[in-house]
């Protein structure tokens, strides 16, 4: 047996496509996001840092040798305080800050802007003292500090963003599988009985055309049934009048002959027409059961048409083959056509009369089930499979043709009915039991 290769579940297929580029796009968009802060941020910082820069030194040449030591809100973080060192020509420190730690100044170009030690560090040259220089250091806890608030907030919405799309892509998968679901159970509904179109409710406009193309299918295949069904039920109806006038004509040419060569061989064809004449009546049944005879029944009480059709049974035969008929009880509300339920009667009836020994029981005592029953020798699980199907027969000497069972089974799959074939009859260990359940009320309403 071939393996059969693993199906993909369409949601893990489109969550999948969805999260590569998903993911490719969130690493992009942070790192763009990150360079074009960190550069905004970092020139508004030297800026400031410039113009913090030229300030100082202003207040340095105006105020000669004192050097101002705090230009900044006291009650600021240290940690968030800017350092500054003046320096003289010769490099060395001639004023610093307050809160700067002497420490020896990386070397720095005037004008120019360097990281260090966590700071972000600038050198201005005076214009109107030679020599004097400022170098600026501002931390960069605050920038940083800004640097991951926003990350944060571009990472969390990014998440959110996959996250509820995610979300919409489930709930849009799940909508469009039941669609696809619906579309299925609409076209599992279809048989041979139902070749109508396919809910146009449950489609895609991408399936569209595959839909129109499956009714189309359905369209000529219910019309290759029609014209099948149509032509076996009128060469069952044609052949019925010559039938019958050839069987007349044997049944007197058998009674007016006095040869009892020609009488045995007239009585022989007799028999023949006989059989045809059974079998073209089987191929109507067939083709009535075929063209959906059980569906769509309006309620109806079908216990009076059960007894009257006990009634015929009993009638049709002598007292010494007479079958043993119980009528029914109570009222049977069913949704089964009342020529359905003939025909499977009778079919039941006719199997059991002829394939069984002694009378034949028809017990519809119980409401909404009918047993036929009879004695035979028990039937093995190859014999009742061979006999349900159609033109199945135990042996093809056997005096059918294999159309009874199928019949009836037709029939109560239309109408819902239950078939059961039991071989021995219960609490038995010979006979064959036929039971047909009816449907309730309530489930045939």
């Amino acid at each position: 047996m071939p393996l059969i290769p693993p199906r993909h579940s369409l949601l893990r297929s489109l969550l999948t496509a969805l999260a590569l580029p998903g993911i490719a796009a969130v690493v992009v968009g942070c790192a763009i996001v990150y360079a074009l802060f960190k550069d905004e941020y970092d020139e508004l910082l030297d800026q400031s840092l410039t113009d913090k820069a030229h300030l100082l030194l202003q207040l340095r040449e105006s105020a000669g040798s004192p050097a101002p030591t705090v230009f900044e809100d006291p009650s600021l973080d240290p940690a968030e305080r800017t350092r500054f060192w003046f320096l003289d020509a010769a490099g060395a420190v001639t004023g610093l800050s307050e809160l700067a730690e002497p420490f020896e100044v990386p070397g720095l170009d005037p004008g120019t802007f360097i990281t260090a030690n966590g700071h972000r560090l600038v050198m201005l040259e005076s214009d109107r003292v030679p020599g004097l220089r400022v170098v600026l250091a501002e931390p960069l806890v605050e920038r940083n500090e800004a640097i991951l608030d926003v990350m944060s907030a571009v990472v969390l919405g990014f998440v959110l963003l996959g996250v509820l799309s995610s979300a919409a892509t489930f709930i849009a998968v799940r909508r469009s599988a039941g669609i696809v679901a619906a579309l299925s159970a609409d076209i599992a509904a279809k048989n041979e009985h139902d070749l109508s179109p396919v809910d146009r409710r449950h489609t895609f406009a991408e399936i569209e055309p595959a839909v129109a193309t499956l009714d189309m299918l359905m369209a000529r295949l219910d019309t290759a049934l029609q014209a099948e069904r149509a032509f076996a039920t009128n060469a069952a109806h044609e052949l019925r009048t010559p039938l019958a006038i050839a069987l007349a004509q044997a049944q007197r040419l058998k009674s007016t002959t006095s040869d009892p060569a020609t009488a045995t061989r007239v009585a022989e064809i007799e028999t023949g027409l006989k059989r045809l004449v059974r079998l073209v009546e089987r191929l109507l049944q067939l083709s009535r059961a075929q063209s959906g005879i059980g569906l769509n029944a309006p309620v109806t009480d079908i216990a009076p048409v059960i007894d009257m059709l006990m009634r015929e049974l009993g009638g049709a035969h002598t007292q010494a083959d007479a079958p043993v008929l119980i009528g029914t009880t109570a009222p049977w509300p069913c949704r089964l056509d009342p020529d359905a339920l003939g025909i499977i009667l009778n079919n039941l009836f006719d199997n059991a009369a002829k394939h069984g020994e002694g009378p034949v029981t028809v017990d519809a005592g119980t409401p909404g089930r009918i047993v036929v029953a009879n004695d035979c020798a028990p039937l093995s699980e190859t014999d009742v499979s061979d006999i349900k199907r159609r033109f199945g027969r135990r042996a093809p000497t056997t005096d059918g043709f294999g159309l009874g069972l199928s019949i009836v089974q037709e029939l109560c799959n239309q109408a819902g009915c239950g078939f059961d074939f039991q071989s021995p009859r219960p609490g038995d260990t010979r006979g064959v039991a036929v039971t047909v359940t009816f449907p309730p009320r309530e489930d045939a309403t």
